[in-house]
Protein backbone atom coordinates (compact mmCIF):
# COMPACT_ATOMS: atom_id res chain seq x y z
CA UNK A 1 0.00 0.00 0.00
CA UNK A 2 1.66 3.72 -0.90
CA UNK A 3 2.06 5.89 1.89
CA UNK A 4 -0.05 8.85 -0.04
CA UNK A 5 -3.28 10.35 1.46
CA UNK A 6 -6.02 8.22 1.74
CA UNK A 7 -9.08 9.41 -0.01
CA UNK A 8 -12.90 9.86 1.40
CA UNK A 9 -14.78 6.81 1.55
CA UNK A 10 -11.06 4.03 2.05
CA UNK A 11 -12.10 1.50 4.13
CA UNK A 12 -9.80 -0.19 6.54
CA UNK A 13 -10.76 -2.55 9.01
CA UNK A 14 -14.60 -1.33 10.39
CA UNK A 15 -13.75 2.25 9.65
CA UNK A 16 -14.35 4.73 6.39
CA UNK A 17 -12.32 7.77 6.08
CA UNK A 18 -14.64 10.73 5.72
CA UNK A 19 -11.57 13.19 5.92
CA UNK A 20 -7.32 13.76 5.77
CA UNK A 21 -6.67 15.59 9.60
CA UNK A 22 -3.12 15.95 9.37
CA UNK A 23 0.21 14.39 8.84
CA UNK A 24 3.18 13.75 11.02
CA UNK A 25 6.30 11.88 12.03
CA UNK A 26 4.28 8.85 13.07
CA UNK A 27 1.75 8.56 9.85
CA UNK A 28 -1.36 10.12 8.65
CA UNK A 29 -4.43 11.29 10.91
CA UNK A 30 -7.93 11.08 9.38
CA UNK A 31 -11.41 11.83 10.87
CA UNK A 32 -13.78 8.27 10.47
CA UNK A 33 -16.98 6.61 10.90
CA UNK A 34 -16.69 3.60 12.92
CA UNK A 35 -19.23 1.56 10.54
CA UNK A 36 -20.12 -1.07 13.43
CA UNK A 37 -20.39 1.43 16.62
CA UNK A 38 -21.87 4.79 14.53
CA UNK A 39 -19.35 7.13 15.78
CA UNK A 40 -16.65 8.97 14.54
CA UNK A 41 -13.44 8.57 15.78
CA UNK A 42 -9.94 9.86 14.76
CA UNK A 43 -7.78 7.11 12.85
CA UNK A 44 -4.33 7.14 13.48
CA UNK A 45 -2.51 5.41 10.18
CA UNK A 46 1.11 3.58 9.67
CA UNK A 47 2.14 4.14 6.20
CA UNK A 48 3.53 0.67 4.86
CA UNK A 49 6.85 1.83 3.98
CA UNK A 50 7.41 3.30 7.53
CA UNK A 51 5.80 0.32 9.34
CA UNK A 52 8.78 -1.81 7.71
CA UNK A 53 11.03 -0.19 10.33
CA UNK A 54 10.99 -2.48 13.86
CA UNK A 55 11.83 0.76 15.75
CA UNK A 56 9.08 2.77 14.47
CA UNK A 57 6.51 0.01 14.59
CA UNK A 58 7.39 -0.36 18.41
CA UNK A 59 6.32 3.32 18.85
CA UNK A 60 3.60 2.52 17.27
CA UNK A 61 2.60 -0.24 19.37
CA UNK A 62 3.53 1.21 22.27
CA UNK A 63 1.33 4.36 22.24
CA UNK A 64 -1.38 1.99 22.16
CA UNK A 65 -0.21 0.08 25.10
CA UNK A 66 0.38 2.90 26.83
CA UNK A 67 -2.88 4.51 25.78
CA UNK A 68 -4.96 1.26 26.94
CA UNK A 69 -3.79 1.85 30.58
CA UNK A 70 -4.95 5.42 31.09
CA UNK A 71 -8.41 6.30 30.94
CA UNK A 72 -9.32 9.83 32.10
CA UNK A 73 -11.29 12.88 30.74
CA UNK A 74 -8.03 14.82 30.16
CA UNK A 75 -6.87 12.52 27.79
CA UNK A 76 -7.44 11.16 24.42
CA UNK A 77 -9.10 7.44 24.65
CA UNK A 78 -7.89 4.42 22.51
CA UNK A 79 -10.69 2.26 21.34
CA UNK A 80 -8.26 -0.43 19.19
CA UNK A 81 -5.48 -0.73 18.02
CA UNK A 82 -5.79 -3.04 14.40
CA UNK A 83 -3.71 -4.33 11.41
CA UNK A 84 -5.66 -4.26 8.15
CA UNK A 85 -3.62 -7.26 6.17
CA UNK A 86 -5.11 -6.55 3.01
CA UNK A 87 -4.03 -3.35 3.01
CA UNK A 88 -0.75 -3.77 5.15
CA UNK A 89 -1.27 -1.10 7.84
CA UNK A 90 -1.47 -0.64 11.08
CA UNK A 91 -3.48 1.72 12.66
CA UNK A 92 -5.39 3.23 15.89
CA UNK A 93 -8.96 4.24 16.20
CA UNK A 94 -8.89 6.99 18.93
CA UNK A 95 -11.16 9.64 20.31
CA UNK A 96 -12.25 11.96 17.87
CA UNK A 97 -11.29 15.51 19.78
CA UNK A 98 -13.26 18.53 18.02
CA UNK A 99 -10.81 21.64 17.93
CA UNK A 100 -7.30 22.40 17.67
CA UNK A 101 -3.88 21.60 19.41
CA UNK A 102 -2.46 24.12 21.96
CA UNK A 103 0.49 24.90 19.21
CA UNK A 104 -2.56 26.28 16.71
CA UNK A 105 -4.56 27.91 19.66
CA UNK A 106 -1.43 29.85 20.89
CA UNK A 107 -0.48 30.46 17.08
CA UNK A 108 -3.91 32.39 16.41
CA UNK A 109 -4.31 33.95 19.97
CA UNK A 110 -0.88 35.11 21.11
CA UNK A 111 -0.24 35.13 24.07
CA UNK A 112 -3.06 33.88 26.83
CA UNK A 113 -4.03 35.85 29.46
CA UNK A 114 -2.61 34.23 32.70
CA UNK A 115 -6.15 32.99 34.37
CA UNK A 116 -6.65 30.83 31.22
CA UNK A 117 -2.99 29.63 30.42
CA UNK A 118 -3.87 28.75 34.34
CA UNK A 119 -6.78 27.01 33.48
CA UNK A 120 -5.07 24.36 30.89
CA UNK A 121 -2.14 24.08 32.83
CA UNK A 122 -3.96 22.74 35.28
CA UNK A 123 -5.80 19.88 33.35
CA UNK A 124 -2.90 19.44 31.20
CA UNK A 125 -1.42 18.51 35.12
CA UNK A 126 -4.49 16.35 35.79
CA UNK A 127 -3.82 14.42 32.96
CA UNK A 128 0.00 14.08 33.77
CA UNK A 129 -0.68 12.65 37.40
CA UNK A 130 -3.28 10.14 36.03
CA UNK A 131 -0.39 8.97 33.71
CA UNK A 132 2.02 9.06 36.56
CA UNK A 133 0.12 6.75 38.99
CA UNK A 134 -0.17 4.38 36.39
CA UNK A 135 3.46 4.70 36.10
CA UNK A 136 3.81 6.41 32.69
CA UNK A 137 5.83 9.17 31.95
CA UNK A 138 5.17 11.02 28.70
CA UNK A 139 8.39 12.35 27.63
CA UNK A 140 6.90 14.31 24.85
CA UNK A 141 4.97 17.14 26.41
CA UNK A 142 4.76 20.20 24.60
CA UNK A 143 1.96 22.32 22.91
CA UNK A 144 1.12 20.37 19.93
CA UNK A 145 0.82 17.26 22.07
CA UNK A 146 -2.58 18.90 23.98
CA UNK A 147 -6.12 18.83 21.98
CA UNK A 148 -8.72 22.14 22.71
CA UNK A 149 -12.05 20.94 22.72
CA UNK A 150 -14.38 23.96 23.46
CA UNK A 151 -17.21 22.80 26.09
CA UNK A 152 -20.15 25.08 27.26
CA UNK A 153 -17.50 28.11 26.17
CA UNK A 154 -14.49 26.62 28.34
CA UNK A 155 -11.99 24.98 26.98
CA UNK A 156 -11.29 20.95 27.59
CA UNK A 157 -7.71 19.93 27.90
CA UNK A 158 -6.72 16.28 25.94
CA UNK A 159 -3.46 14.96 25.90
CA UNK A 160 -2.36 12.68 23.03
CA UNK A 161 0.68 11.37 21.28
CA UNK A 162 2.03 8.84 24.00
CA UNK A 163 4.48 7.48 21.29
CA UNK A 164 7.54 8.40 23.38
CA UNK A 165 5.86 7.27 26.64
CA UNK A 166 7.48 4.78 28.97
CA UNK A 167 6.64 2.58 31.97
CA UNK A 168 8.16 3.78 35.20
CA UNK A 169 10.96 0.42 35.38
CA UNK A 170 10.64 -0.62 32.15
CA UNK A 171 13.91 -2.44 31.11
CA UNK A 172 12.51 -3.83 27.97
CA UNK A 173 12.48 -0.09 27.06
CA UNK A 174 14.70 -0.49 23.74
CA UNK A 175 13.26 1.61 20.98
CA UNK A 176 15.88 4.17 21.26
CA UNK A 177 19.33 3.57 22.11
CA UNK A 178 20.69 3.83 26.03
CA UNK A 179 21.58 6.82 26.07
CA UNK A 180 20.03 8.78 23.01
CA UNK A 181 18.08 11.93 23.57
CA UNK A 182 14.20 11.77 22.92
CA UNK A 183 11.49 14.67 23.11
CA UNK A 184 11.21 17.89 21.23
CA UNK A 185 14.55 20.32 21.74
CA UNK A 186 12.08 23.72 23.04
CA UNK A 187 10.34 21.70 25.63
CA UNK A 188 13.18 18.92 26.49
CA UNK A 189 14.58 19.02 29.99
CA UNK A 190 18.00 19.19 30.95
CA UNK A 191 18.42 15.25 32.33
CA UNK A 192 16.45 14.51 29.07
CA UNK A 193 19.24 16.82 26.73
CA UNK A 194 21.90 14.52 28.63
CA UNK A 195 20.36 10.72 28.64
CA UNK A 196 17.00 10.11 27.89
CA UNK A 197 16.54 7.20 30.44
CA UNK A 198 17.37 9.63 33.29
CA UNK A 199 13.65 10.73 32.25
CA UNK A 200 10.94 10.28 35.29
CA UNK A 201 7.72 12.70 35.63
CA UNK A 202 9.83 15.60 36.84
CA UNK A 203 11.17 15.69 33.06
CA UNK A 204 7.44 16.00 32.05
CA UNK A 205 6.92 18.85 34.65
CA UNK A 206 9.86 20.85 33.05
CA UNK A 207 8.90 20.42 29.56
CA UNK A 208 5.03 21.15 30.88
CA UNK A 209 6.87 24.48 32.11
CA UNK A 210 7.78 25.01 29.18
CA UNK A 211 4.68 24.70 27.30
CA UNK A 212 3.06 27.11 30.32
CA UNK A 213 5.93 29.47 28.99
CA UNK A 214 4.94 29.48 25.81
CA UNK A 215 1.04 30.09 26.64
CA UNK A 216 2.21 33.24 28.61
CA UNK A 217 5.22 34.50 26.67
CA UNK A 218 3.56 33.60 23.20
CA UNK A 219 7.30 31.64 22.03
CA UNK A 220 9.10 28.79 24.27
CA UNK A 221 11.43 29.89 26.56
CA UNK A 222 14.89 29.18 24.32
CA UNK A 223 13.28 29.33 21.08
CA UNK A 224 15.90 31.37 19.09
CA UNK A 225 19.55 29.74 17.90
CA UNK A 226 19.97 26.28 16.53
CA UNK A 227 19.52 22.86 17.96
CA UNK A 228 22.90 23.13 20.08
CA UNK A 229 22.55 26.46 20.85
CA UNK A 230 19.10 25.75 22.07
CA UNK A 231 20.06 22.63 23.98
CA UNK A 232 23.03 24.74 25.78
CA UNK A 233 20.29 27.20 27.06
CA UNK A 234 18.10 24.73 28.37
CA UNK A 235 21.15 23.22 30.31
CA UNK A 236 23.12 26.23 31.75
CA UNK A 237 20.50 29.17 31.10
CA UNK A 238 17.78 31.01 32.69
CA UNK A 239 14.66 31.61 30.93
CA UNK A 240 13.86 35.58 30.60
CA UNK A 241 10.74 36.50 33.23
CA UNK A 242 7.97 35.46 31.45
CA UNK A 243 6.36 39.28 32.96
CA UNK A 244 8.75 40.87 30.06
CA UNK A 245 6.34 39.63 27.41
CA UNK A 246 3.63 39.23 29.66
CA UNK A 247 3.37 42.16 32.53
CA UNK A 248 -0.27 40.97 33.66
CA UNK A 249 0.99 37.46 35.18
CA UNK A 250 1.42 37.94 38.52
CA UNK A 251 4.66 37.47 40.77
CA UNK A 252 3.40 34.41 42.29
CA UNK A 253 2.52 32.32 38.90
CA UNK A 254 6.31 33.52 37.55
CA UNK A 255 6.95 31.79 40.95
CA UNK A 256 5.85 28.50 40.38
CA UNK A 257 6.59 28.47 36.69
CA UNK A 258 10.46 28.93 37.72
CA UNK A 259 10.04 26.11 40.24
CA UNK A 260 8.56 24.01 36.81
CA UNK A 261 11.67 25.04 35.13
CA UNK A 262 14.58 24.62 37.56
CA UNK A 263 17.35 23.25 36.01
CA UNK A 264 18.33 20.21 38.78
CA UNK A 265 14.73 17.78 38.59
CA UNK A 266 14.73 17.94 42.43
CA UNK A 267 14.35 21.42 42.99
CA UNK A 268 11.11 21.07 41.19
CA UNK A 269 7.87 20.05 41.75
CA UNK A 270 8.04 16.10 42.58
CA UNK A 271 5.00 15.17 41.23
CA UNK A 272 1.73 16.80 38.83
CA UNK A 273 -0.26 16.54 42.00
CA UNK A 274 2.40 19.38 44.06
CA UNK A 275 2.11 21.06 40.84
CA UNK A 276 -1.41 21.15 41.17
CA UNK A 277 -1.57 22.56 44.88
CA UNK A 278 0.52 25.50 43.96
CA UNK A 279 -1.73 26.26 41.03
CA UNK A 280 -4.94 26.22 42.87
CA UNK A 281 -3.53 28.59 45.69
CA UNK A 282 -1.78 31.47 43.55
CA UNK A 283 -4.04 33.95 41.89
CA UNK A 284 -2.82 34.05 37.88
CA UNK A 285 -2.93 37.96 37.18
CA UNK A 286 -1.53 41.15 39.01
CA UNK A 287 -3.83 42.31 41.24
CA UNK A 288 -4.42 45.89 41.62
CA UNK A 289 -1.99 46.13 44.36
CA UNK A 290 0.68 44.98 42.65
CA UNK A 291 0.30 46.97 39.36
CA UNK A 292 3.01 49.17 38.66
CA UNK A 293 2.48 52.88 39.04
CA UNK A 294 4.29 56.10 38.20
CA UNK A 295 7.11 56.93 40.44
CA UNK A 296 6.63 59.61 42.38
CA UNK A 297 9.45 62.46 43.61
CA UNK A 298 11.04 63.27 46.46
CA UNK A 299 11.01 67.20 46.74
CA UNK A 300 14.88 66.96 45.68
CA UNK A 301 13.71 64.86 42.55
CA UNK A 302 15.14 61.97 43.02
CA UNK A 303 12.85 58.53 41.94
CA UNK A 304 11.44 56.31 44.88
CA UNK A 305 11.08 52.76 43.95
CA UNK A 306 8.81 51.46 41.21
CA UNK A 307 6.16 49.45 42.48
CA UNK A 308 6.86 46.59 40.26
CA UNK A 309 6.73 42.63 40.51
CA UNK A 310 9.90 41.91 42.14
CA UNK A 311 12.31 40.34 40.44
CA UNK A 312 12.82 36.27 40.53
CA UNK A 313 14.30 34.97 43.69
CA UNK A 314 17.46 33.63 44.50
CA UNK A 315 16.33 30.49 45.34
CA UNK A 316 14.45 29.85 41.99
CA UNK A 317 17.88 30.83 39.87
CA UNK A 318 20.78 28.48 39.59
CA UNK A 319 24.42 30.29 39.51
CA UNK A 320 24.62 31.11 35.87
CA UNK A 321 22.02 33.49 36.42
CA UNK A 322 24.19 35.87 37.98
CA UNK A 323 26.70 35.93 34.64
CA UNK A 324 25.90 39.50 32.80
CA UNK A 325 24.40 39.38 29.17
CA UNK A 326 26.44 40.34 26.69
CA UNK A 327 27.19 43.45 25.27
CA UNK A 328 25.74 43.78 22.08
CA UNK A 329 28.58 44.02 19.37
CA UNK A 330 29.23 46.85 17.35
CA UNK A 331 30.25 46.59 13.72
CA UNK A 332 34.33 47.12 13.79
CA UNK A 333 36.47 48.18 11.19
CA UNK A 334 38.47 45.01 10.22
CA UNK A 335 41.94 44.67 11.25
CA UNK A 336 45.25 43.93 9.49
CA UNK A 337 46.18 40.14 10.48
CA UNK A 338 47.76 39.94 13.62
CA UNK A 339 50.23 37.09 14.85
CA UNK A 340 50.79 38.77 18.39
CA UNK A 341 49.92 36.85 21.76
CA UNK A 342 47.70 39.96 22.80
CA UNK A 343 45.52 39.07 19.85
CA UNK A 344 44.74 35.76 20.68
CA UNK A 345 44.44 36.06 24.23
CA UNK A 346 41.96 39.00 23.68
CA UNK A 347 39.74 36.56 21.51
CA UNK A 348 40.48 33.26 23.67
CA UNK A 349 37.52 31.31 25.51
CA UNK A 350 37.38 31.73 29.69
CA UNK A 351 37.77 28.58 31.49
CA UNK A 352 34.20 28.14 32.18
CA UNK A 353 33.12 27.71 28.19
CA UNK A 354 36.69 25.29 27.74
CA UNK A 355 34.65 23.43 30.35
CA UNK A 356 31.19 23.23 28.77
CA UNK A 357 32.59 22.42 25.37
CA UNK A 358 34.52 19.90 27.17
CA UNK A 359 31.29 18.13 28.24
CA UNK A 360 29.75 18.58 25.07
CA UNK A 361 32.49 16.98 23.67
CA UNK A 362 32.61 14.02 25.54
CA UNK A 363 28.97 13.95 25.54
CA UNK A 364 29.09 13.81 21.34
CA UNK A 365 31.76 11.02 21.56
CA UNK A 366 29.43 8.88 23.43
CA UNK A 367 26.13 9.58 21.29
CA UNK A 368 28.53 8.17 18.36
CA UNK A 369 30.17 5.65 19.77
CA UNK A 370 26.29 4.45 20.56
CA UNK A 371 25.75 4.31 17.15
CA UNK A 372 23.02 6.62 16.74
CA UNK A 373 21.96 10.22 17.29
CA UNK A 374 24.42 11.19 14.41
CA UNK A 375 22.80 14.59 13.91
CA UNK A 376 22.48 15.27 17.47
CA UNK A 377 26.56 14.81 17.89
CA UNK A 378 27.14 17.43 15.13
CA UNK A 379 25.05 20.00 16.85
CA UNK A 380 26.88 19.36 20.58
CA UNK A 381 30.25 19.52 18.69
CA UNK A 382 28.75 22.64 16.74
CA UNK A 383 28.27 24.22 20.29
CA UNK A 384 32.04 23.09 21.36
CA UNK A 385 33.12 25.23 18.49
CA UNK A 386 31.57 27.94 19.47
CA UNK A 387 32.75 27.66 22.88
CA UNK A 388 36.21 27.06 22.06
CA UNK A 389 36.93 27.30 18.29
CA UNK A 390 40.39 27.12 18.39
CA UNK A 391 40.53 23.78 19.77
CA UNK A 392 41.44 21.61 16.66
CA UNK A 393 40.12 17.99 18.21
CA UNK A 394 36.76 19.30 18.25
CA UNK A 395 37.17 20.42 14.96
CA UNK A 396 38.69 17.57 13.85
CA UNK A 397 35.72 15.22 15.45
CA UNK A 398 33.05 17.76 13.55
CA UNK A 399 34.73 17.20 10.34
CA UNK A 400 34.69 13.52 10.49
CA UNK A 401 31.10 13.38 11.67
CA UNK A 402 29.82 15.70 8.85
CA UNK A 403 31.77 13.53 6.38
CA UNK A 404 29.65 10.21 7.40
CA UNK A 405 26.63 11.93 7.24
CA UNK A 406 26.66 13.68 3.81
CA UNK A 407 26.95 10.67 1.95
CA UNK A 408 25.56 10.56 -1.57
CA UNK A 409 24.50 12.50 -4.66
CA UNK A 410 21.35 13.49 -2.98
CA UNK A 411 22.86 14.56 0.36
CA UNK A 412 25.41 16.81 -1.34
CA UNK A 413 23.32 18.95 -3.34
CA UNK A 414 20.73 18.89 -0.33
CA UNK A 415 23.82 20.35 2.05
CA UNK A 416 24.79 22.60 -1.09
CA UNK A 417 21.41 24.35 -0.84
CA UNK A 418 22.37 26.97 1.40
CA UNK A 419 26.00 27.38 1.11
CA UNK A 420 25.26 30.26 -0.60
CA UNK A 421 24.19 32.21 2.44
CA UNK A 422 25.99 30.32 4.56
CA UNK A 423 29.08 32.18 2.59
CA UNK A 424 27.70 35.62 2.71
CA UNK A 425 27.17 35.34 6.46
CA UNK A 426 30.88 34.43 6.60
CA UNK A 427 31.85 37.44 4.52
CA UNK A 428 30.29 39.78 6.87
CA UNK A 429 31.74 38.72 9.90
CA UNK A 430 35.69 38.95 7.87
CA UNK A 431 34.69 42.11 7.02
CA UNK A 432 33.75 43.39 10.40
CA UNK A 433 36.36 41.64 11.79
CA UNK A 434 34.62 38.82 13.91
CA UNK A 435 37.52 36.19 13.16
CA UNK A 436 36.14 34.08 16.14
CA UNK A 437 32.34 33.97 13.99
CA UNK A 438 34.71 33.33 10.60
CA UNK A 439 35.69 30.36 12.25
CA UNK A 440 32.72 28.69 13.65
CA UNK A 441 30.37 29.89 10.53
CA UNK A 442 33.39 28.40 7.57
CA UNK A 443 32.42 24.57 9.58
CA UNK A 444 28.98 25.03 8.31
CA UNK A 445 30.26 25.71 4.98
CA UNK A 446 32.56 23.27 5.17
CA UNK A 447 30.03 20.76 6.31
CA UNK A 448 28.33 20.95 3.04
CA UNK A 449 31.22 21.60 0.84
CA UNK A 450 33.98 20.25 2.22
CA UNK A 451 36.50 20.99 -0.35
CA UNK A 452 35.41 24.59 -0.91
CA UNK A 453 38.58 26.29 -1.00
CA UNK A 454 37.42 29.92 -0.15
CA UNK A 455 36.30 29.03 3.17
CA UNK A 456 39.35 27.31 4.49
CA UNK A 457 41.63 30.39 3.49
CA UNK A 458 39.48 32.83 4.84
CA UNK A 459 39.29 30.68 8.17
CA UNK A 460 43.40 30.50 7.69
CA UNK A 461 43.35 34.05 7.69
CA UNK A 462 41.18 34.33 10.86
CA UNK A 463 43.13 32.32 12.81
CA UNK A 464 46.46 34.27 12.06
CA UNK A 465 44.41 37.24 12.56
CA UNK A 466 43.68 35.64 16.05
CA UNK A 467 47.13 35.09 16.87
CA UNK A 468 47.11 31.52 15.98
CA UNK A 469 49.41 30.14 13.75
CA UNK A 470 49.30 26.72 15.00
CA UNK A 471 45.34 26.55 13.76
CA UNK A 472 45.94 28.72 10.54
CA UNK A 473 48.23 25.84 9.91
CA UNK A 474 46.17 23.65 10.71
CA UNK A 475 43.20 24.60 8.46
CA UNK A 476 45.75 24.84 5.73
CA UNK A 477 46.52 21.48 5.46
CA UNK A 478 43.57 20.35 5.95
CA UNK A 479 42.12 22.21 3.18
CA UNK A 480 44.96 20.75 1.03
CA UNK A 481 44.04 17.81 1.73
CA UNK A 482 40.23 18.09 0.45
CA UNK A 483 41.78 19.99 -2.88
CA UNK A 484 45.68 18.80 -2.75
CA UNK A 485 45.96 20.67 -6.73
CA UNK A 486 44.84 24.02 -5.37
CA UNK A 487 47.35 26.80 -6.03
CA UNK A 488 45.84 29.09 -3.62
CA UNK A 489 46.06 26.62 -0.79
CA UNK A 490 49.65 25.86 -1.66
CA UNK A 491 50.48 29.08 -1.90
CA UNK A 492 49.37 29.86 1.18
CA UNK A 493 50.88 27.37 3.16
CA UNK A 494 54.11 28.57 1.59
CA UNK A 495 53.71 31.54 2.96
CA UNK A 496 53.34 30.71 6.44
CA UNK A 497 56.31 29.03 6.35
CA UNK A 498 58.48 31.29 4.87
CA UNK A 499 56.80 33.69 7.33
CA UNK A 500 58.38 31.75 10.02
CA UNK A 501 61.60 31.15 8.16
CA UNK A 502 61.32 27.48 7.75
CA UNK A 503 62.91 28.04 4.03
CA UNK A 504 62.84 24.16 3.42
CA UNK A 505 59.48 23.46 4.05
CA UNK A 506 58.46 27.04 2.27
CA UNK A 507 61.25 26.41 -0.61
CA UNK A 508 59.26 22.83 -1.49
CA UNK A 509 55.59 24.41 -1.19
CA UNK A 510 57.06 27.00 -3.99
CA UNK A 511 58.52 24.47 -6.19
CA UNK A 512 54.94 22.34 -5.82
CA UNK A 513 53.25 26.18 -6.71
CA UNK A 514 55.49 26.09 -9.88
CA UNK A 515 54.54 22.95 -11.00
CA UNK A 516 51.22 23.51 -10.72
CA UNK A 517 51.34 27.34 -12.27
CA UNK A 518 54.54 26.55 -14.86
CA UNK A 519 54.03 29.93 -16.81
CA UNK A 520 54.09 32.46 -13.81
CA UNK A 521 57.47 34.18 -13.32
CA UNK A 522 56.59 35.41 -9.81
CA UNK A 523 56.55 32.09 -8.83
CA UNK A 524 60.46 31.53 -10.24
CA UNK A 525 61.40 34.94 -8.75
CA UNK A 526 60.01 34.07 -4.96
CA UNK A 527 62.04 30.87 -5.31
CA UNK A 528 65.24 32.08 -6.62
CA UNK A 529 65.15 34.46 -3.82
CA UNK A 530 64.10 32.03 -0.88
CA UNK A 531 66.78 29.88 -2.33
CA UNK A 532 69.06 32.79 -1.88
CA UNK A 533 67.68 33.43 1.81
CA UNK A 534 68.01 29.94 3.16
CA UNK A 535 71.83 30.23 1.34
CA UNK A 536 72.56 32.81 4.20
CA UNK A 537 70.76 31.58 6.76
CA UNK A 538 72.72 28.09 6.31
CA UNK A 539 75.86 30.52 6.35
CA UNK A 540 75.14 32.38 8.96
CA UNK A 541 74.52 29.51 11.24
CA UNK A 542 77.89 27.56 10.67
CA UNK A 543 80.42 28.04 13.28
Amino acid sequence: MSSSILKPGFRLGKYEVLAHIATGGMGAVYKATDLELRRIVALKVLPSRTARRPDLLERFRREARHAARLSHKHIVTLFECGYDAGHDLHYLALEFVDGIDLEEYIRRRGRLPPAEARHILMQAAKALEHAFERGVIHRDIKPSNFLLAQVSKRAVVKLTDLGLARVADDDDFKVTRDGSTVGTIDYLSPEQARDSRAADIRSDIYSLGCTAYHMLAGKAPFAEGGLGERLFKHLEVVPPDVRQFNPAVSAAFWGVLQKMLAKKPEERHATPADLLRDLRHIRPEVSAEDAPRRPRRDPAGRRETDLVPSPPTEAYLPATANVPPPAPREPTPRPEPSRTPAAAASSSPDTAERQRAAAFHERALRVLAEGGGGAYARELLASCLKLDPFNTEYRRALREANHKAAGGVLGRLVGSLNVLALKSRMRLARSRGEWRKVLVQGEDVLARQPADVEAHLEMAEAAAALGLPALALWLLEQGREQAPDNADLVRALAGHYEGVKDWKHALALWEEVRRLVPDDDEVRRKINDLAAEAHIARGTMRP
